[in-house]
């Protein structure tokens, strides 16, 4: 596997047509959501302590991650 980077912030958002971003080898970009809800922090804590679970007993993460499918 090679290196890269991956990101979902930018100085300027949305990310305009004409930065050199769009052209950047190995660089994974999503775009920055403000989806900020009441059970936000909850169910990403959910979500930590599913994948630690799975990690404590030898499972597959429920948010895994795949290089080749682009994320």
């Amino acid at each position: 596997m090679g290196t890269g980077a991956a990101m979902d912030v930018y100085k300027t958002e949305p990310l305009p047509s004409s930065s050199a971003l769009w052209d950047c080898p190995n660089l994974l970009m999503s775009s920055h959501n403000a989806d900020l809800t009441s059970d936000y922090f909850q169910l990403g804590w959910d979500v930590w302590r599913s994948n630690l679970e799975a990690v404590m007993q030898g499972a597959s993460l429920v948010t895994p991650v795949d290089p080749s499918a682009g994320y």
